[in-house]
């Protein structure tokens, strides 16, 4: 009943703001159209992105900060609050159980060694793959002198670290599970301490998964727009999701929960971390996330990049939720949020409405075109309502007062500059990605109607 009322607050709460932010806008909008040619439905429809994604982020604020406050009303850097009593570093130190850092790796001899530069303070729990490499990876992990296993047929990473599982000692509890091209952010491995709290903490929790924050570090438009969606992402996205939280690729496991998922998990490349997840939860198991154990991963630095690796996310994902739905359905039953998340949201927002979200696209794209055309004195377009550029104009400072204040309510104070900087062009980044999930949706649908996708990505 709580959670029910809790919900209930929090719907009311974002739809009225929703609604008095739309009524604003459109009042205003309707007084800056060409030739009167301004229509409410359309308005409405070319905004559909911003209603969306503006009431996911007042719902997520407030279910957020219902999760993690503490006791004494401040809020936890975990998504669910954690009762294991408190430990000085030493007790940590003395009481930890034995853990290891998984690593598969494939023709990766160009970062190898700055990878395991960084990992310096674990080599002593450090474990690597090398996945049928054919450059000098395997050379490299014998002189760096890691413990390391070779697999001459390439497994790729589910099946990997399937493999690299059953060469572990018994006595090891608990893996993390990283990637060759991701950073433990330097603040942490100058405090393997700090790294062990995390993982001892989570040990106690008995819980069967931990997601950590990735973050993307590096400069450049590309990657400043991606590190604001991993942003939000994390410190929003998956810090209201309690103890029900979706798994990224790098994360904390309890070994045998890990196994097991796996005897069960086809090996696939695609949406691996949600299917984790799902596998999981389906089993009764809990996961949350930890915003003291930060990741830095490479972001995609061209947009060729970029495209191929969206379209295999969101392949994977509706491949994914498709065959987890029963899951998904059976978990709705007793959470509350469990039902906004992974029914109305990820079932709702990001597949079914999908066809709307481009139909908004459509709209804002001519709008655009439009106002360009008025600013030129061109007259090549006609004002009539499909064109009206007000409907573009309203939708792009509504999106990007909601990124920046998104920036303000993510908890990455010193990162918030950088992510500011990045606000002005996220609406566009934000349009420019319906492209390529649309791909990787037909994709999906291609390979059942016919069994063959549209679109090579760089997981097939």
């Amino acid at each position: 009943m709580l959670g029910d009322s809790l919900i209930s607050r929090a719907v009311l709460s974002a739809g009225a703001i929703l609604v008095l932010v739309l009524g604003v806008s459109m009042a205003l909008a309707s007084r800056l159209t060409l030739a009167g040619s301004f229509h409410p439905g359309l308005f409405v429809l070319a905004n559909s992105i911003v209603i969306l994604d503006l009431f996911d982020l007042l719902l997520r604020v407030h279910i957020r900060r219902d999760h993690t406050r503490g006791t004494r009303g401040e809020p936890a850097p975990t998504s669910v609050r954690l009762n294991i009593g408190s430990f000085t570093p030493y007790q940590v130190r003395l009481h930890v159980e034995p853990y290891a850092l998984l690593v598969s790796v494939h023709n990766a001899e160009e970062e190898l060694e700055d990878f395991l530069g960084s990992l310096r303070l674990f080599q002593n729990h450090l474990w690597v793959i090398d996945d049928a490499s054919t450059d000098n990876t395997w050379f490299q992990l014998q002189r760096a002198r890691v413990r390391c296993i070779h697999t001459s047929t390439n497994l790729k990473k589910p099946g990997a670290i399937k493999e690299l599982l059953s060469h572990l000692p018994r006595e090891i509890a608990t893996v993390v599970i990283l990637d060759p091209d991701a950073r433990i952010r330097k603040e942490e491995t100058e405090s393997l301490a700090q790294f062990e709290r995390v993982v001892f903490e989570f040990q106690r929790s008995g819980m069967a998964a931990l997601c950590p924050r990735l973050a993307v570090s590096e400069d450049g438009w590309l990657p400043r727009l991606q590190a604001l969606e991993y942003s939000m992402a994390f410190s929003l996205g998956r810090k209201s999701l309690s103890d029900h939280c979706v798994t990224s690729g790098i994360a904390i496991y309890r070994r045998d929960a890990l196994e097991k998922l796996l005897q069960s998990h086809t090996l696939s490349v695609y949406a691996e971390d949600l299917k984790n997840a799902f596998i999981l939860m389906g089993r009764g198991e809990k996961i949350y996330y930890d915003g003291r154990l930060v990741i830095d991963t490479a972001g995609k630095r061209t947009w060729r990049e970029w495209f191929s690796q969206r379209v295999g996310w969101f392949y994977g994902l509706i491949k994914v939720y498709q065959e987890h739905f029963a899951e998904v359905r059976r978990g709705t039953q007793k959470r509350p949020f469990f039902v906004y998340q992974y029914l109305i949201y990820m079932g709702g927002f990001t597949v079914l409405l999908h066809p709307l979200k481009l139909a908004s696209l459509g709209l804002l794209i001519l709008g655009m075109a439009n106002g360009l055309d008025y600013l030129l004195d061109l007259e090549w377009i006609p004002d009539v309502g499909l064109t009206e550029p007000a409907y573009f104009l309203f939708a792009y400072v509504q999106y990007t007062c909601v990124a920046v204040a998104a920036i303000f309510f993510t908890e990455e104070r010193q990162e918030r500059p950088r992510l500011l900087v990045a606000a002005p062009a996220y609406f566009l980044y934000a349009l420019a990605q319906l492209v390529p999930i649309t791909v990787g949706y037909l994709n999906w649908l291609a390979v059942r109607l016919r069994g063959q996708r549209l679109y090579r990505d760089h997981y097939a």
